[in-house]
């Protein structure tokens, strides 16, 4: 059975079979409808012919049989019944007279008796003097009443037969109805099997052109020209497949194509990185992963603006470009050229399929490296930029792209920390210094959730008495094995992994809360707390400060916070906002390592500063270095000149402390006074210098 069940699901899969079957099943009902129809009606003929044929024998025989009944005669009656009996083939014929009596009988199942009862139907016509006849199941039974010539009754005859005939004619005609069922089915079905054929070609069309768009073959067209819904359908299926071609040909353009630079992106890059490494594995070939970042994007692109920007991203593909197609043509790569890419941002990489010696992958390099150098010319602005280049050779490097990349990536970053403008290839050890740095990022993040980190103060002395007029907050770092660590092993990675600014607002709270301690056992000493770019530019940085000094219970002009040159300078508008309203309440500013940046002075009029803080780097050759000196006696008279007090850092010898005293300097910093401290230290250190300068005064 499972076969025969399988060959049939398999034959009605067609629609032409199915439709089929449904017009063969719609004839058959129709005609068995219609045979029933006539079939009910011949049988109502019937029964009513061979009542009346029965009744017609019945009143002949009663016309007959009148004087017998009103005579009683019953042996001419018995006679009479036999042959009215045997000519109507019935069951029983009997004769009533008024009384009721049975006055003759004939049967043919009880020959000899009499019946045990009159038939109601008889006793009816009796009692009415008509005739009355009825059929119950295959049974007709019929009473006729017997009048003389006097037109009087003297009694009646019933008959009882069974419609032999009527279920022979029934037969007959069921047999006759399923010869013409079977003679329009073979007429029929095959007919409708070729219409419904022919009527479903534009369905088959319809169906062949799905299973191709579902294997992305849509460079096709439905010809159906049957002028009804489907060949309306099958414009719709045009119009939807064109549609479609459209569709992908631009979400192709979206997954491989870079919408700015035109240029493939990454996931194009990847898979024909893919290609060409497995071809180099079976070839023995080697190839090259360029890794390019601009140098000082971000900056002309704030300053430009994103669609300038935008510009200068294109500018720079078709320079990259030109130089890849230069490079191909002189190698004579034209079947296999390079591939340039943009990752994002200001990242792109280059495809080297197949080169000779990592030499010629330098060579690219340098050439590209040399071609980002020359200045580019946006909105009439002469624009310099550098890029950074890491170079991983495959398959030394790596054999799949991710492994490359990553490596080219490492040895770009490199090249950047080393100055950037320039091209760095990928050595292994990258690899462990890339790891040593994401433990010591995680051990980082430990470190602020551990409570690790700790704050040390280095005093600030004025220079008039050398009396305590202040401190700097400075972080350092409890390693559990590694003992204290200075910033200088950590900060670069928390700037990296965004770890800044939580470790900047940890010094803020700590530094506030130990300054308002200190006040409350008497030594009222400002403390200094540097921010990172990352606090400084975050929204909500002035309710920070402000929640920082309301927790600690520490008055506002007890605080100073400091900002690098580089900070203040980079976007001046937004240091003012920032500033003047912790300024107001009575926050002090400092600008750190004043001098190494580029102020404006149109900007430093302006500034909300209440301190310059002269960089150690000219601090400490101003003995020794003529132009040290210079800047050093620069910086004092402009902050004399701005009413600014001034901070030398790095002060290390009594030769700087009394030089930076006769310029004017206000304060000075630097181990020649103290190096950083633990907070006890630090106060026994300020309480000592007050014990001494009360005891002179």
């Amino acid at each position: 059975m499972a076969p025969l069940r399988k060959a049939a699901a398999r034959v009605m899969r067609s629609l032409v079979v199915k439709f089929t079957v449904m017009t063969g099943a719609l004839i058959f009902a129709t005609i068995f409808m219609l045979m029933a129809l006539e079939s009910i009606s011949a049988e109502r003929d019937a029964k009513r012919l061979l009542t009346d044929r029965t009744i017609s024998a019945l009143e002949a025989a009663a016309s007959r049989l009148s004087g017998s009944i009103a005579e009683q005669d019953r042996e001419h009656l018995d006679g009479q019944l036999s042959d009215l009996l045997e000519a109507n083939s019935a069951h029983e014929v009997y004769a009533l007279n008024t009384h009721r009596e049975v006055l003759g009988y004939v049967s043919a199942e009880h020959a000899g008796q009499r019946p045990q009862r009159q038939a109601n139907i008889a006793v009816m016509a009796l009692g009415s003097g008509d005739q009355r006849h009825a059929i119950q199941g295959g049974t007709l039974e019929v009473a006729v009443p017997v009048y003389t010539l006097s037109h009087r009754l003297v009694g009646v005859i019933y008959a009882r037969q069974d419609l032999v005939e009527l279920a022979q004619m029934r037969n007959a005609m069921l047999f006759r109805q399923a010869l013409i069922s079977i003679f329009a089915l073979c007429i029929f079905l095959p007919l409708a099997a070729i219409t419904v054929g022919k009527a479903l070609q534009p369905v088959r069309k319809l169906t062949e052109a799905a299973r191709l768009a579902s294997s992305k073959n849509l460079d096709m067209r439905i010809d159906v020209n049957t002028g009804d819904e489907l060949e309306v359908l099958a414009n719709a299926f045009n119009r939807m497949f064109a549609r479609l071609e459209g569709n992908l040909k631009r979400i192709h353009r979206l997954a491989y194509v870079d919408m700015v630079t035109e240029l493939p992106n990454r996931e194009r890059f990847r898979k024909e990185t893919e290609r060409v490494t497995r071809r180099a594995m079976e070839d023995g070939t080697s190839g090259a992963v360029l890794f390019l970042d601009l140098d000082r994007f971000k900056r002309v692109n704030d300053s430009l603006g994103i669609g300038e920007g935008d510009r200068l991203l294109e500018m720079v593909a078709r320079r990259l470009t030109e130089v890849a197609r230069g490079c191909d043509l002189a190698a004579g790569r034209g079947q296999d050229p390079s591939l340039v890419a943009r990752l994002g941002g200001d990242e792109f990489t280059v495809l080297l399929p197949d080169i000779n010696d990592s030499a010629e992958a330098a060579r690219v390099a340098n050439k590209l490296v040399d071609a980002i150098r020359l200045p580019f010319d946006i909105s009439g602005h002469q624009v310099h930029l550098g890029v950074s280049v890491g170079v991983a050779v495959f398959p030394q490097d790596g054999a799949d792209p991710e492994t490359l990349m990553r490596h080219a990536d490492l040895a770009m970053a490199h090249a950047k920390r080393a100055g950037g403008s320039g091209a760095q290839f990928f050595e292994p050890s990258m690899n462990q210094s890339a790891f040593e740095r994401l433990i010591l990022e995680n051990e980082l993040r430990d470190a602020v959730l551990k409570d690790q980190l700790v704050v040390f103060y280095q005093p600030k002395i004025l220079m008039q008495d050398g009396a305590v007029a202040g401190c700097e907050a400075l972080v350092r770092w409890q390693h559990p094995t590694a003992g204290l660590l200075s910033p200088g092993a950590f900060i670069e990675a928390a700037e990296e992994c965004g770890l800044i600014g939580e470790i900047g607002d940890y010094v803020l709270r700590h530094a506030c809360m130990e300054a308002a301690a200190w006040r409350a056992k008497g030594l009222e000493i400002p403390v200094a707390v540097n921010v990172s770019a990352m606090q400084f530019e975050r929204d909500g940085f002035s309710e920070t400060v402000l929640e920082a000094l309301a927790d600690a219970g520490l008055p506002p002009h007890l605080l100073e916070l400091e900002l690098t040159e580089s900070i203040a300078m980079e976007n001046p508008e937004r240091v003012i906002e920032q500033v003047q309203p912790l300024r107001d309440r009575g926050v002090r500013f400092a600008i750190d390592d004043f001098g190494t940046g580029h102020s404006s002075l149109a900007y430093l009029t302006r500034m909300p500063f209440d301190v310059f803080k002269i960089d150690q780097s000219f601090v400490r050759n101003m003995t020794t270095d003529k132009h040290s000196r210079i800047v050093v006696e620069t910086i004092l008279a402009m902050a004399k000149s701005l009413k600014l007090e001034t901070v030398a850092e790095g002060v290390e010898t009594p030769d700087q402390m009394h030089m930076l005293r006769a310029q004017g300097a206000t304060l000075a910093q630097g181990f020649l006074f103290g190096r950083p401290m633990p907070v006890v230290d630090f106060v026994d250190y300020a309480s000592e210098q007050m014990r001494s300068r009360k005891a002179a005064g």
